[in-house]
C-alpha cells in the first residue's frame, strides 16, 4: 500500500466502507484488527486514511479501526490481520449499573469528604458519574485540582477497576492514613472511572455511536482547532463542558493494550513547552509499576506520544493545549480485558505510582483574586532563572494554579477590567502546601 492504492482498490473501499462513513465527522469504529506488519510497510498509508484509526503499535504491527467493511478491505487488499479472540472472563466484571450503584454507596457512606456529580448522558442515556474527593467536597475551595478519567474506549476494562479500587481507598484510608487525609485535605481530586460506559457494556472500544472518544476532541494541529463542543459525541461534550468549569492543573487518563506512560504531544512532533516536566512526571509513575519499568518495548516505562504513532483528536493533547492541565495516557495492561482475577494484582502494582501522581499536582504555584468572584484574565509565567516565558494562559473563577518545575517564578496578571500585578513565586518539588501554594491580591 505505502500510500498508494491502486484505482480498482480505491473504488472497491469507497465502496465498502468510506462512502458510508463520509458524513462523520468523528473516526467511526465498527470493526478492527490487528494487522501484522513488523516492518511497517503498509503502516502510513493507514495513518493517512482519515475514516481509519491506528493504536497500539508494537515491534509486530498495531490495532487498525473503521467503519464495517473494513475487514473485507484487508481481505482485497491483501494485508495479513487476525481478529483478537475473547475467551476471558467477562461476566465476572461489573455492569455499568452496578458500578454506578457502587459509587452511589461509597457516596452515602462517605458523604463528609466526597460529592457525586452526574456530567451528563451518555449516548445511550447512562450517567457519566465522576466521584470529587476532598475535606469540603461542597465548597470549591483555592486548592490544586487533578482528574483521573479512564475507559473511553469502552473495551479496555483495566482503568475503570482501577479507579474504583482507588475511591475505595481514598475514602476509607482517610482518618486513618496519614499520607491519604494529608493528601485529600489539600487537594480538590476528581476520579471518572468510566467515561463510556456505553462501550463497557457493549464490550466495544467506541460509544453506542460508533464513534472513537479519544479522536473526538478538538485538535489544534488540523482544521478541527476550535475548542467547541457542537457536533461532538454527547460524552465527549459532557467532559468539555465540566472541564472548562473547573481549574485543574494535572490529569491522567486510563487505556489498556500496551503498557506504558504516554506523555504529549501525540498530535505533533514539536516538544511540549514542558517536555521535562511532563517527561519526569512518566518516568515517576512508570518507576513505582515493575512492568513498566522493566518494559523491553518502551525504554524506562515511558514514550512521547508522537514517537509511537500520531493520534489526532485526542483527549490528552485537548486538555493540555487549551487549559494548561498537564496530562498523560496511562496504558495499564496488556490485555484490554484481563481475566477479573487479575486486577488485585493491577491494583497493587499501581496504587503507589496513583498516589504520587495524584501528590504531584502541589508541585506548582497559583493565586486568587480576592473579593472578586468569577474574576477572570490572563497571566503569562516566566521562569526567573533564565526569563525564559512558559506561555501566557486564561484564568476564570478568580483563580489559576499551574505545576512547574521546581524554581523561582514571576506571574504577570492582566485580569479583565483591572491592573496588570507581577507575583513572584517559588515552586518546591512535590510539597504539599496546606494553602495550596497560592498568593492572594
Amino acid at each position: 500500500m505505502n500510500g498508494m492504492i491502486p484505482a480498482r482498490l480505491a473504488m472497491a473501499l469507497t465502496a465498502a466502507i468510506f462512502f458510508a462513513a463520509s458524513a462523520h465527522a468523528t473516526a467511526i469504529v465498527e470493526e478492527g484488527a490487528y494487522v501484522r506488519d513488523p516492518r511497517k510497510k503498509e503502516l502510513a498509508g493507514f495513518m493517512k486514511n482519515r475514516e481509519l484509526t491506528v493504536d497500539h503499535v508494537t515491534r509486530e504491527g498495531y490495532e487498525v479501526y473503521g467503519p464495517r467493511g473494513l475487514r473485507d478491505w484487508l481481505d482485497l487488499i491483501g494485508v495479513e490481520y487476525y481478529v483478537e479472540a475473547r475467551d476471558d472472563d467477562t461476566a465476572a466484571y461489573p455492569s455499568p449499573e452496578a458500578v454506578a450503584k457502587r459509587l452511589q454507596d461509597l457516596h452515602a457512606a462517605y458523604p463528609s469528604i466526597t460529592k457525586l456529580m452526574n456530567l451528563g448522558k451518555s449516548a445511550l442515556g447512562r450517567e457519566l458519574l465522576i466521584m470529587k474527593i476532598s475535606d469540603n467536597p461542597e465548597v470549591d475551595e483555592p486548592e490544586p485540582e487533578v482528574k483521573y478519567i479512564s475507559s473511553m474506549h469502552g473495551d479496555e476494562i483495566t482503568g475503570r477497576e482501577l479507579m474504583m479500587s482507588l475511591i475505595e481507598d481514598l475514602v476509607k484510608g482517610y482518618g486513618k492514613d496519614e499520607r491519604i487525609a494529608e493528601l485529600v485535605d489539600n487537594t480538590e481530586i476528581f476520579i471518572m472511572p468510566s467515561m463510556n460506559p456505553d462501550g463497557s457494556f457493549a464490550r466495544q472500544r467506541a460509544n453506542a455511536n460508533g464513534a472513537d472518544l479519544n479522536r473526538d476532541f478538538p485538535d489544534f494541529s488540523t482544521d478541527d482547532n476550535q475548542n467547541t463542543p457542537e457536533n461532538r459525541q454527547p460524552e465527549t461534550q459532557a467532559l468539555m463542558r465540566f472541564q472548562a468549569a473547573r481549574h485543574f492543573a494535572l490529569s491522567a487518563n486510563f487505556h489498556g493494550g500496551a503498557e506504558v506512560v504516554n506523555y504529549p504531544w501525540d498530535t505533533t512532533p514539536e516538544l511540549h513547552p514542558q517536555d521535562a516536566l511532563v517527561k519526569g512526571l512518566s518516568l515517576a509513575y512508570a518507576s513505582k509499576v515493575p512492568y513498566m519499568r522493566d518494559s523491553s518495548e518502551f525504554p524506562g516505562g515511558i514514550t512521547n506520544g508522537y514517537a509511537w504513532y500520531e493520534v489526532n483528536g485526542g483527549m490528552q493533547d485537548w486538555s493540555s493545549f487549551w487549559y494548561g492541565d498537564l496530562q498523560v495516557t496511562i496504558e495499564l495492561s496488556g490485555a484490554k480485558w484481563p481475566d477479573y482475577g487479575a486486577i488485585p494484582r493491577f491494583y497493587r502494582d499501581n496504587k503507589d505510582a496513583l498516589l504520587e501522581y495524584l501528590e504531584a499536582v502541589h508541585q506548582g504555584a497559583g493565586f486568587r483574586v480576592a473579593g472578586k468572584p468569577g474574576a477572570s484574565g490572563r497571566v503569562e509565567i516566566v521562569r526567573l532563572v533564565d526569563g525564559q516565558s512558559l506561555g501566557t494562559f486564561g484564568f476564570s473563577g478568580s483563580e489559576f494554579y499551574k505545576v512547574l518545575d521546581p524554581g523561582r517564578y514571576r506571574f504577570i496578571v492582566e485580569p479583565n477590567g483591572g491592573d496588570e500585578r507581577s507575583l513572584d513565586v517559588e515552586v518546591e518539588a512535590s510539597r504539599i502546601f496546606a494553602n495550596g501554594n497560592y498568593v492572594t491580591f
